[in-house]
């Protein structure tokens, strides 16, 4: 007699590790999409960040785009030196720097959004509107179980 083999729900490391894999395969990829005119994800989401705010607080930035305050402020520094982004002090609180982004940055940010768009339609394409349909449930699901995970680890703090 043949065993039929049994079909093994996979392990939620497993997931996760492949699930990482895919966001860090299309992070590279766009990275290299929009490298050729001095930008990344990163420097994508700053200038998205000034194109919504027009102008913003430098702590204000960091928490908006998820990073470390001496993370932005490099970031900054460097976007700055390619003349995509303006740094000025708050004429509020001299202690506090305001970024806004620059005519450069604005067109560097259309260009890099555009070469983004390519990259992801590239990787997306590669499903049917069934997978697509079918990825959008369980990244949903996945999000509502993360947000549920943050806010008990936030009550256990």
């Amino acid at each position: 007699m043949v065993k039929e083999p049994v079909n093994r729900a996979p392990d939620p490391e497993d997931l996760a590790d492949a699930f990482l894999t895919v966001a860090h395969g299309l992070k590279r990829t766009i990275n290299a999409r929009v490298q050729h005119q001095g930008l990344s994800m990163a420097r994508l989401r700053v200038l998205y960040q000034l194109t919504t705010t027009s102008t913003i607080r430098m702590g204000e930035l960091s928490a908006c785009v998820d990073v470390a305050p001496r993370t932005m402020t490099s970031t900054v520094e460097a976007m700055e030196r390619d003349g995509l982004v303006r740094r000025r002090p708050d004429p509020s609180d001299r202690r506090a720097t305001i970024v806004s982004i620059t005519a450069d940055g604005r067109r560097s940010f259309h260009e890099g959004q555009r070469q983004q768009a390519s990259a992801i339609a590239d990787v997306f394409e590669s499903l049917d509107l069934d997978q697509r349909s079918a990825l959008k449930d369980v990244l949903d699901s996945l999000l509502r179980a993360a947000a549920t995970a943050d806010a008990a680890d936030d009550v256990a703090v």
